[in-house]
C-alpha cells in the first residue's frame, strides 16, 4: 500500500511536507475558523505571514480599578461596560471601559459591589475633585456593549482617562466650573490612589487562601522571598516586613490568576496594599512580577504607557532579533512586546525580529492534517491533526504558564487524559491487572534504590514571613531596624538572642520567622536499603525463592560507585539482576519492568544507558499538578496564538541562520549581526538564540567569537534524544475508544530470555499507543518509538515500519480484522536540520549546574529553549519559560535594575508623596536648577519632629484648608527657614557600630571558610573548577561559630561589649548637642516671631486678614484679591469661594513666596520641646 508519507514524498525537515490552511493553526475559541477555503502554499524565502480575518486584539474585557471584586474568568467573547456616574445630581456622559487597562473588573461570584476605581469627582458647585474616601453618589449602571463613538480607547488606563479628560475638555468628565468671574480658574494638580484591590464584603482569612493559592498557582512560595525578590531587598526592607510585602505580593498574583485575560494595572496593584506606607513595596513587587513573567503574560493586550512628547528628532530604539519561531521564541517576543509596552519611553519603540528557518512556526510543535478523511465530531472549521512533536500538556495546576494561556486567554479546548488501564502481552492477551501491579512495584523499587546515588542539591533558603499572619491576610506594622541580610545571616550563624538584648525587644513583637521550616521537596528518596529483603518483598507481593536468606541485602553500591559517570541503566539492570536471584521471576516478568523502563526512556528521549545516575531527575519536585491534557484541534493553535495575539509579532520565515557575530562583553555599543544563507543580514543590539540543543552540538551556526569553553562544556556534556511515531488513520476504530491509550509488551531479542541486555534494543518500538479520536475526530492510533527504537525509526523504510506496526495491532486484536491504514506518516525528528533530535537529557558526563550554564548569556547574546531550563526540561511549558527568563534578562540590561526608594518603607507618621505616575502634572522642580526634586527623608528619633527644609505640607485631614489656614503653614515655613539659615540643620542621628559578634567573626575567617567550602564543592561535583555558593559559605560560617569554643569567641565578645559603650557614648553626646542646638532655636523662634507677627506677615505676603476666612485685596496689586502661594493649596482645593470657601484667583509668585516655596519646611510636623507656631 502507498503510504500518504512515503520516504520520496518527505521534504527538508525529516518530515511530510504538505499544503495547508493558515487559519487552521489559530485558536478556534478566539474565531480564527471564521476565515472559510483561506488557502497558502508553502512559504516563500522572503514572504511574510499572510493576513488573516483573525482579530488583531483580544476581545475587550472589563477591567475594574476596584478589583476588590473578584477577577471574572472568561472563556472568551467580550465585556464592556458604559459607566454613568452622578455628580451632585448631574449625570456624567457615559464613558466605555475595556480592553488591558480599563476601570472594571467584574464577577459573578464576588460579594464585592462593583464600582469605578476612580473616586467620585465632586466639588460645591459642580467642579471636580478627586476624592477616595467620600463618594456620596456614584452609581452604576447595566453593562453594554461600547459604543463606536466612545472617545476612550481600549489601551487607556484609569491615568490616562482621569488626565485625558482633564487636560482634553471631554465632557465626559468634568473637572471645573465655568469660570464665575474675570478671575479666571487655575487648575490645580489632582492627587489620587487607586481603589483598594482588597475584598471589603471577603473574610480575610479567605481572601489569604486565594492569595496563597495564587502564589502556588504562578510557581512562588506563599510565604517567603524568592531568591531574586532578596537579592533586591535584602539591605533595604526590614525583616518583619517580608510579611507585609508577601501579602502584597501574593495579592497582585491572586488579580492574575483570577482573570489572566485582561493585564493587571499599577493602581490594582497599589490596591493591594493596606496602608500608604507600603506603596513602594507595592510598587517593587508590580515590577518585579511583571519582569520576571509572573503576571501580564502570554497573549493578553498591555496597555501603552503614556510618556509625553519630546522635541527635536527621536533616537532609534533597540533591535532584538529572536532566532527561533518555537514557543521558546514566540514567547520571548510577545514578553518583550509586552514589556517594551508598559516601559515604554519618548523615544522609537523597540523592534523585535523573530528569523525562523522553516516554513512554518511552532518548532518541535507541529500538528500535521490529516488529508485522507472528514471528521463531523470537531466543532466546524476544524481540521483533523495529529500531533507530530509535543503532544501532552503534564497538568495545568501547580504553576503552570500554560493554565493562564491555553485554558484563561486561547481558551482551547482540551481532552483530559486517563492512566493507562491495559497492557498487552506479545500474544495478544491483556496482563493481569495484579500481575502488572506487582512488577511495576519491583520496577520501582529499584529505582527508588537508585535514588540514593543522586546529586544532593543544596537549597538556600530565603526570608519568610509569619505563616500565621500571611494565612489571616494581616500585616506586621512595627520595624525594629534590621533588615533582611542583617537578619537571614544572624539565623544562619544562630546568633538572633545577640540582636536582641531582653529589655530591648518590644512587647508583642516576636521573631517567628526563625522558627519557620524552609519548604521545599525532599531531593533524597528513602531507601528501602536497610529493610530485610523478606519485609521489602512481602510489601510488593512477592515471596523469596527457596533458600534465600531473610537477611540478604540489595547491594548496588559496587556498581554505583564503580566510575565517576555511572549511568542509571548499568544500576537499574544489576537491581533486576540481584532480585532475579532472590525472586521467582518469569519472562512475563522480565517484559513487564522492561515497559516500564521503555516508558521511562520515552519521558527522557534516551536509553536508560544514557542517563546519568547522579542527575537524570535533576528536575524532581518541579512537577506540575492536575491530569494530562490533550489540546482538541491542534496543539500548534498554542504557538500560532503566541505569534497573532493581540497583534502580529514580526516573524520572518525561511530565514536560516548561519553566522552570529555578537559582543562577547555586552558593555560596548558594537551590535550583533545576524546572517542568512540568503545573504540578508540582521543588526541587533541583543540576540536570543532559541534553537535547539542539537543544533548546538551539530555547530551547524558559526558564533564569531567562538563560544565560551564553558557553554561549549554544556552544549557537549548535556544529552539530546530522539523520540518518534508513527501515525495510524484507520477507517473505522477496532479498538476500546473509551481508553486514552493502552500498553504493548515486547519480545526480547532471544525469545523469553532472562538476561536484561537482550531487552533494550526493542522494548521501546510500539512500546505504547495512544488512541487520538477526542482530539482529532478521526480513528487515530499513534504508536511511540522510544529508546534506541526511536534511533532505529530514522533508517528504516516506511513500508518495513508499517507492515510491523500492524502486524502487532492483528496480534492484539484478532478477533476484529484490522485494516491497512488509510493514511500514514512516521516521523524522523533526528533528521530534522532545525531540531537534530527531540529534547534534552541529563547525560552520563553532565555535571550539576548545566542547565543553568545552558542558559547563561555571553555579553549581548541571550539563549533560550527547554534545554536551558533546569526546572522544568524537556517540556513545552519549560520553553515557554526560558522565553520568559530570557525577556527579563534582556529587560534588566536595557532598562536596568529595579530601583528600590529609600527608605523602602517610610517610617510610622511619616508624610507619603505619591508617585510621579499618581500625578496629573510632571514632578516638581526646583527653581534654581529645574532638576527634579527627590522626597526628603526624616532623620531618625528625636530630629524627625524636627521639619527639614524642601518638605511640602500635606495635611489629609482637612482636604479643604481656609486660606488663614495656608497661611498659618507658610509662616512656620518661613520661620523654620530662617531657623535652619541661621543655625543650620540640627546634628543627625549617629551611626550605630555593629553589635553581632558573628559579624566580626565572619570577617576575620571568611577567607578560609570559603577555601574549605570550595573544596567540599568540588569533591562533591567531581568539578575541579566548581565553587560554593555565597549563601553556602555563610551557612557554613554559622555553623563554624556554633561549634566555635568559648576561648575563641571571648575576643568578638569582649569587643562586641566595646562597642556597645561606644554607641551609648556617641548617642548620649548626639543628645547633648541636640539639646543645645534646640535651645537656640527657640531663641531665635522668639526673635523672629517678635520681628514678624503673624497678622501683619499674613496681610503682607498673602494678602490674607487672618479671622475673616476672605482674602484681602490689593496684596500684590492685582486688582482680584490676595495672591495664593502656589504650590501650597491642597491637592483637592481647587473649589470656588462661596460660603466659606476658597476663591481660586491667579498664582502669582512673589520673591517671598517663591523663597518659601523652595526653603521651608511643613507646618504640620510637631516640634520638639514645645516648639510651635505663636
Amino acid at each position: 500500500m502507498k503510504t500518504a508519507a512515503s520516504v520520496g514524498a518527505q521534504g527538508p525537515n525529516g518530515h511530510t511536507s504538505h499544503i495547508n490552511p493558515f487559519s487552521q493553526y489559530l485558536p478556534t475559541g478566539l474565531g480564527a475558523m471564521a476565515s472559510a477555503g483561506g488557502q497558502f502554499s508553502m512559504f516563500s524565502a522572503r514572504q511574510v505571514f499572510p493576513e488573516s480575518s483573525q482579530p488583531a486584539r483580544l476581545p475587550a474585557v472589563i477591567q475594574s480599578g476596584n478589583v476588590a471584586a473578584d477577577r471574572l474568568l472568561g472563556a472568551s467573547g467580550a465585556i464592556a461596560s458604559t459607566a454613568i456616574s452622578t455628580l451632585n445630581g448631574s449625570a456624567m456622559q457615559p464613558s466605555v471601559i475595556g480592553g488591558s487597562s480599563a476601570l472594571q473588573r467584574l464577577s459573578g461570584q464576588s460579594a464585592d459591589t462593583a464600582t469605578t476605581s476612580i473616586a467620585t469627582l465632586h466639588a460645591p458647585n459642580g467642579g471636580a475633585t478627586v476624592s477616595r474616601d467620600h463618594i456620596p453618589d456614584l452609581t452604576t449602571s447595566s453593562y453594554s456593549m461600547p459604543s463606536s463613538g466612545s472617545s476612550q480607547t481600549k489601551s487607556d488606563s484609569p491615568s490616562t482617562t482621569l488626565t485625558g479628560a482633564l487636560s482634553s475638555g471631554s465632557t465626559s468628565i468634568t473637572t471645573d466650573p465655568p469660570p464665575q468671574s474675570r478671575s479666571e480658574h487655575v487648575p490645580i494638580p489632582i492627587k489620587y490612589r487607586p481603589r483598594s484591590s482588597i475584598p471589603s464584603r471577603m473574610p480575610p482569612a479567605v481572601y489569604a487562601q486565594q492569595c496563597v493559592a495564587a502564589a502556588y498557582a504562578s510557581r512562588l512560595n506563599p510565604y517567603s522571598l524568592h531568591k531574586k525578590e532578596q537579592e533586591a531587598l535584602q539591605d533595604h526592607l526590614c525583616h518583619l516586613h517580608v510579611t507585609v510585602y508577601l501579602n502584597i505580593r501574593n495579592g497582585i498574583l491572586r488579580l492574575w490568576t483570577r482573570n489572566p485575560m485582561v493585564s493587571v494595572t499599577k493602581e490594582e496593584a497599589l490596591g493591594c496594599t493596606k496602608d500608604y506606607r507600603w506603596v513602594n513595596l507595592a510598587t517593587f513587587a508590580y515590577d518585579w512580577l511583571i519582569r520576571n513573567g509572573y503576571i501580564n503574560f502570554g497573549c493578553v493586550e498591555i496597555p501603552t504607557a503614556l510618556v509625553p512628547p519630546r522635541k527635536g528628532r527621536r533616537k532609534d530604539g533597540p533591535v532584538i532579533v529572536v532566532i527561533g519561531a518555537g514557543v521558546a521564541g514566540l514567547g520571548c517576543a510577545r514578553q518583550l512586546e509586552g514589556l517594551f509596552h508598559h516601559y515604554r519611553d519618548a523615544d522609537s519603540p523597540p523592534r523585535v525580529i523573530v528569523l525562523e528557518g522553516r516554513r512554518r512556526i511552532g518548532g518541535r510543535i507541529y500538528s500535521h492534517p490529516l488529508r485522507s478523511l472528514e471528521s463531523s465530531k470537531l466543532a466546524p472549521g476544524m481540521v483533523p491533526k495529529a500531533e507530530m512533536g509535543a503532544q501532552i500538556i503534564v497538568g495545568f495546576e501547580h504553576g503552570n504558564p500554560l493554565d493562564q494561556i491555553v485554558r484563561g486567554q486561547l481558551a482551547l479546548p482540551y481532552h483530559l487524559l486517563r492512566d493507562i488501564s491495559t497492557i498487552y502481552d506479545i500474544d495478544g492477551s491483556a496482563v493481569d491487572e495484579a500481575r502488572d501491579a506487582t512488577a511495576e512495584m519491583l520496577y520501582n523499587d529499584v529505582l527508588d534504590r537508585s535514588g540514593l546515588y543522586r546529586h544532593k542539591s543544596v537549597i538556600v533558603p530565603t526570608a519568610e514571613g509569619d505563616r500565621d499572619l500571611i494565612d489571616n491576610g494581616r500585616d506586621i506594622v512595627t520595624n525594629d531596624g534590621l533588615t533582611v541580610r542583617q537578619y537571614e545571616e544572624a539565623r544562619a550563624a544562630g546568633t538572633i538572642g545577640l540582636l536582641f538584648p531582653a529589655k530591648k525587644i518590644r512587647r508583642g513583637v516576636g521573631h517567628k520567622t526563625a522558627e519557620i521550616k524552609p519548604v521545599g521537596v525532599p531531593l533524597a528518596v528513602d531507601s528501602n536499603e536497610e529493610n530485610p529483603t523478606k519485609l521489602a518483598c512481602q510489601t510488593m507481593g512477592w515471596s523469596l525463592k527457596p533458600g534465600v536468606s531473610e537477611t540478604e541485602k540489595v547491594n548496588l553500591d559496587p556498581t554505583a560507585k564503580a566510575s565517576r559517570h555511572q549511568t542509571l541503566g548499568a544500576v537499574l539492570d544489576e537491581g533486576v539482576r540481584q532480585y532475579q536471584r532472590m525472586l521467582p521471576l518469569t519472562p512475563k516478568d522480565m517484559r513487564l519492568m522492561n515497559w516500564h523502563m521503555a516508558n521511562l526512556e520515552y519521558a527522557n528521549a534516551a536509553n536508560v544507558g544514557k542517563l546519568s545516575l547522579s542527575g537524570w531527575d535533576q528536575d524532581m519536585g518541579n512537577e506540575f499538578e492536575g491530569e494530562h491534557s490533550q489540546v482538541i484541534g491542534g496543539y500548534q493553535q498554542l504557538p500560532y496564538g503566541l505569534w497573532s495575539l493581540p497583534t502580529k509579532l514580526d516573524v520572518r520565515p525561511n530565514k536560516v541562520v548561519c553566522n552570529i557575530a555578537y559582543d562577547q562583553t555586552g558593555r560596548g555599543k558594537q551590535k550583533a549581526v545576524v546572517q542568512c544563507e540568503d545573504g540578508e543580514t540582521f543588526m541587533a543590539d541583543k540576540v536570543v538564540f532559541t534553537g535547539s540543543l542539537g543544533v548546538l552540538k551539530y555547530r551547524n551556526i558559526q558564533f564569531s567569537p567562538p563560544l565560551p569553553e564553558w557553554k561549549l562544556g554544556s552544549i557537549d556534556r548535556l544529552g539530546f534524544g530522539v523520540m518518534n511515531k508513527v501515525i495510524l488513520v484507520f477507517d473505522e476504530p477496532f479498538w476500546d475508544t473509551e481508553r486514552d491509550m493502552f500498553g504493548l509488551l515486547r519480545e526480547p531479542q532471544n525469545r523469553d530470555s532472562m538476561r536484561q541486555e537482550d531487552y533494550s534494543a526493542h522494548r521501546g518500538r510500539f512500546y505504547l499507543f495512544w488512541n487520538c479520536m477526542r482530539t482529532t475526530g478521526l480513528p487515530v492510533l499513534i504508536a511511540l518509538m522510544a529508546g534506541d527504537a526511536a534511533h532505529q525509526a530514522e533508517c528504516t523504510p516506511d513500508a518495513e515500519i508499517i507492515a510491523e506496526v500492524t502486524s502487532q495491532l492483528r496480534n492484539v486484536f484478532k478477533h476484529v480484522a484490522v485494516p491497512d491504514p488509510l493514511e500514514t506518516i512516521i516521523t524522523r525528528w533526528a533528521s530534522d536540520k532545525f531540531t537534530r533530535g527531540s529534547y534534552s537529557f541529563v547525560a552520563a558526563h553532565s555535571l550539576p549546574g548545566d542547565y543553568d550554564l545552558m542558559a547563561r548569556s555571553v555579553g549581548n547574546l541571550h539563549f533560550a529553549g527547554e534545554a536551558t531550563c533546569g526546572t522544568h526540561p524537556a517540556t513545552v511549558h519549560g520553553a515557554y519559560l526560558s522565553g520568559l527568563r530570557a525577556a527579563s534578562e534582556i529587560i534588566e540590561t536595557t532598562l536596568g535594575p529595579i530601583e528600590v526608594p529609600i527608605p523602602l518603607v517610610p517610617e510610622k507618621g511619616t508624610k507619603v508623596v505619591p508617585a510621579a505616575e499618581f500625578l496629573n502634572t510632571p514632578p516638581t522642580t526646583t527653581a534654581a536648577t529645574g532638576r527634579k526634586r527627590k522626597q526628603q527623608h526624616l532623620h531618625p528619633s528625636t530630629t524627625s519632629m524636627i521639619p527639614l527644609p524642601n518638605q511640602q505640607p500635606s495635611n489629609p485631614d482637612n482636604p479643604n484648608p481656609s486660606p488663614e489656614s495656608l497661611a498659618r503653614a507658610a509662616y512656620d515655613k518661613a520661620m523654620w527657614a530662617s531657623i535652619y539659615s541661621e543655625l543650620g540643620p540640627p546634628v543627625p542621628r549617629p551611626a550605630r557600630t555593629v553589635l553581632n559578634p558573628f559579624l566580626l567573626y565572619q570577617k576575620d575567617v571568611w577567607a578560609r571558610c570559603r577555601a574549605q567550602c570550595d573544596e567540599a564543592r568540588r569533591a562533591a561535583t567531581n568539578d575541579p573548577t566548581a565553587k560554593a555558593a555565597r549563601d553556602e559559605i555563610r551557612q557554613a560560617l554559622g555553623r563554624m561559630w556554633r561549634q566555635a569554643n568559648e576561648a575563641e569567641k571571648r575576643p568578638y565578645l569582649e569587643q562586641i561589649e566595646v562597642n556597645r559603650q561606644t554607641n551609648t557614648s556617641i548617642q548620649e553626646q548626639w543628645r547633648r548637642e541636640l539639646t543645645a542646638w534646640e535651645k537656640l532655636a527657640q531663641q531665635v523662634r522668639e526673635r523672629w516671631c517678635n520681628d514678624n507677627p503673624f497678622e501683619a506677615w499674613a496681610e503682607r505676603e498673602f494678602g490674607v486678614r487672618p479671622g475673616t476666612g476672605h482674602s484681602g485685596g490689593g496684596g500684590d496689586g492685582s486688582g482680584e484679591g490676595g495672591v495664593l502661594l502656589n504650590g501650597l493649596a491642597h491637592a483637592s482645593s481647587n473649589g470656588s469661594q462661596d460660603n466659606g470657601h476658597l476663591t481660586p484667583i491667579a498664582a502669582v509668585d512673589t520673591p517671598a513666596s517663591a523663597s518659601a516655596r523652595a526653603t521651608v519646611p511643613p507646618a504640620d510636623q510637631q516640634q520638639p520641646n514645645g516648639l510651635s507656631h505663636p
